[in-house]
């Protein structure tokens, strides 16, 4: 036992000294925790974001268990907790811990790098490929219109591979995929380790070996230089990956027409450009729809059928799909060898913080500045150069050389949800606007009253508000909910000119004419679209006086919900009839529902709804 008890207070330490540290650690954790719920907020907009906080809350969960089981352990007589095993114990539950930071550091430097090359991704998504072409004779390419030149024909490439529609989000796609990997990569499973453990006792070999070779050496200064070259092999592994990673996205681009010579690629770029205009002129929404989920149908059944045959592949390829070969490309086995890299450099950075950092002073006396600068450089130029660009080309390879099952269908559910979202509030908004006789200059100069600054952003609560004028009531908590979906926001606030683009969209002839409007919100409401039942008046009681109760009303039908006021009970008798002769009528499938409604609608508009947020981009001049 050690020389005092953390169980004996008042008699190996002063209460009053316990409570005055207590204070301390009280203060220190309300700092923290606010702190935490900052970043929690922070981390809300995106799912990656939460994934790597979760697990960061794990770690710390994890390193505080073991610290307290270590406590107890030291209260026992017969362990002594200054030993060489208590001491080695806690050097190694911090080195995983180091390492699991490093994992997620590592994992959100990589996602910062890359939010360039989404917004180009983005960007590539609604440029029209003629005005790439355009642009070639003119100028020399920068490495910008490079990298939208080659997204244009990777996405060419990839929806003719899978014959998918000109509709499908491939940026999106692209997206998906890549928050999927890095989601992956903070999930560390036990070949890993075994890997893991296996590279540290072949360095505590080499570190042995030189040691008895150099018997003037010390076994810490032999330890720095095993961790030397130790790097700086890792550093050449990193080069190898990428140039491998690099050949492959050149096959890719090769096997579409990509071209050093500016002239083929232009006459490449201008014949994409008239298939696809043939292809948006011809292609249907509602059909466009149908193929997107025949296609993750299809991929699914496939997946099925592959676990019931033991030679059957992660992904199944189409006809046109087996047109392209990459030599020694396989997914599963890239991406453990992309998660080795990041597991080797996190797990490098965690032996330099124990067994280097407190001797930088030595090693500088002995070897001077240029080998101290050798030790952290492989890490740096690992971290921040050649992970991101190993980490996007094993995206792009892996996602379109084989199909992602589990990306696809993601991608297809959220554009339909988007999509269907989108157009029945668009929708509803100009019935309500029309029977309010609210013109789209009447709800701009409304927005623009709510916008002193003139900043083209508004609150969701303001927005609510706008949005009650032109008579839509949402609650306010539905309203926060479906925000979300319908808006791109940024910290809370709404770009406005979305509203107006979506009111602009819904009184085109194009989705005015798809359906019948009244028709729309009787079968295809969307449950996040139900008006609030409260007026005015009623909202100020409940948000002054939060302590009274009063026993809800009964639910009434879901068309019922549409009025803005309380209906009268012969207005109950008829939505109920209503609602009869409804459910009465025969039950169509959810593809015939999609197909119905979108049925005869330009893909131009369902394009235009889903990426609302980025069709200003489409104008921007690329320098």
């Amino acid at each position: 036992m050690g020389e005092t008890s953390l169980f004996r207070v008042g008699d190996d330490v002063e209460l009053w000294r316990v409570l005055v540290h207590l204070s301390v650690l009280v203060v220190c954790l309300l700092l923290f925790e606010r702190m935490l719920h900052r970043l929690e907020v922070h981390a809300a907009v995106s799912t990656k974001y939460q994934q790597l906080l979760s697990k960061a809350y794990r770690e710390l969960m994890i390193l505080g268990l073991i610290g307290l089981g270590l406590k107890v352990i030291k209260e026992i007589s017969s362990v002594d907790g200054s030993g060489a095993s208590i001491t080695a114990f806690q050097v190694a539950d911090l080195t995983i811990f180091i390492l699991a930071l490093a994992l997620i550091l590592q994992t959100v430097c990589i996602f910062l790098i890359l939010r360039k090359h989404n917004f180009l991704a983005d960007r590539a998504e609604l440029l029209p490929t003629e005005d790439l072409a355009d642009m070639l004779p003119s100028s020399a390419l920068s490495q910008e219109t490079q990298e939208l030149v080659q997204l244009r024909l990777l996405r060419h490439l990839f929806l003719n591979r899978f014959e998918l529609p000109q509709l499908f989000p491939f940026a999106k796609y692209l997206r998906q995929a890549q928050n999927n990997q890095i989601t992956h990569m903070t999930d560390v499973g036990a070949p890993m380790w075994a890997l893991l453990l296996g590279v540290a006792w072949m360095l505590e070999g080499i570190t042995m070996a030189l040691n008895y070779g150099e018997p003037a050496l010390a076994r810490r200064r032999g330890l720095v230089i095993v961790l030397i070259g130790f790097s700086w092999g890792l550093l050449a592994l990193h080069v190898v990956v990428f140039t491998f990673f690099r050949s492959c996205v050149e096959q890719l681009l090769k096997a579409v027409g990509m071209s050093a010579e500016q002239s083929t690629l232009e006459s490449r770029l201008r014949f994409i450009a008239r298939e696809e205009a043939r292809a948006w002129t011809q292609e249907d929404a509602g059909n466009a729809l149908l193929v997107m989920q025949k296609v993750q149908e299809q991929r699914e059944l496939s997946h099925r059928e592959q676990h019931r045959s033991s030679n059957g592949k992660y992904s199944v390829k189409s006809e046109s799909a087996s047109l392209i070969e990459i030599r020694w490309f396989s997914r599963k086995s890239w991406h453990f060898t992309v998660m080795m890299l990041l597991m080797l450099n996190g797990f490098y950075l965690a032996l330099i913080v124990q067994c280097v950092f407190y001797q930088l002073e030595i090693v500088y006396a002995d070897l001077g500045l240029l080998e101290v600068l050798a030790i952290p450089l492989p890490l740096a130029l690992n971290t921040f150069l050649l992970q991101p660009k190993i980490f996007r080309s094993f995206v792009l390879v892996s996602s379109i050389f084989s199909m992602d099952r589990t990306t696809l269908s993601e991608v297809v559910n959220h554009f339909r949800e988007i999509v269907e979202l989108r157009s029945e509030f668009a929708l509803l908004l100009c019935v309500k606007m029309q029977a309010n006789r609210v013109l789209i200059d009447d709800l701009q100069a409304e927005l623009k009253r709510r916008d002193p600054s003139r900043s083209g952003f508004i609150g969701v609560e303001k927005m609510r508000e706008v949005l009650r004028v032109c008579g839509l009531h949402l609650s306010r908590f539905r309203f926060n909910s479906v925000a979300k979906l319908l808006f791109e926001l940024k910290e809370m606030r709404i770009d406005y000119g979305q509203l107006l683009k979506l009111v602009a969209i819904a009184q085109s002839e194009d989705l005015s004419d798809s359906a019948s409007s009244e028709q729309l919100i009787l079968i295809h409401h969307h449950p996040l679209l139900l008006q609030s039942v409260l007026s005015d008046d009623d909202e100020e009681v409940v948000t002054t006086d939060d302590n009274t109760y009063s026993p809800p009303r009964p639910v009434l039908a879901t068309s019922a919900l549409l009025t803005a006021s309380i209906p009268s009970s012969e207005c109950v008798n008829e939505s109920i009839a209503a609602t009869s002769d409804v459910s009465s009528l025969s039950t169509r499938p959810q593809l015939e529902r999609k197909r119905s409604k979108f049925q005869g609608m330009s893909s131009r508009t369902l394009c235009d709804l889903f990426h609302l947020e980025n069709t200003e981009d489409q104008a921007v001049t690329i320098t």
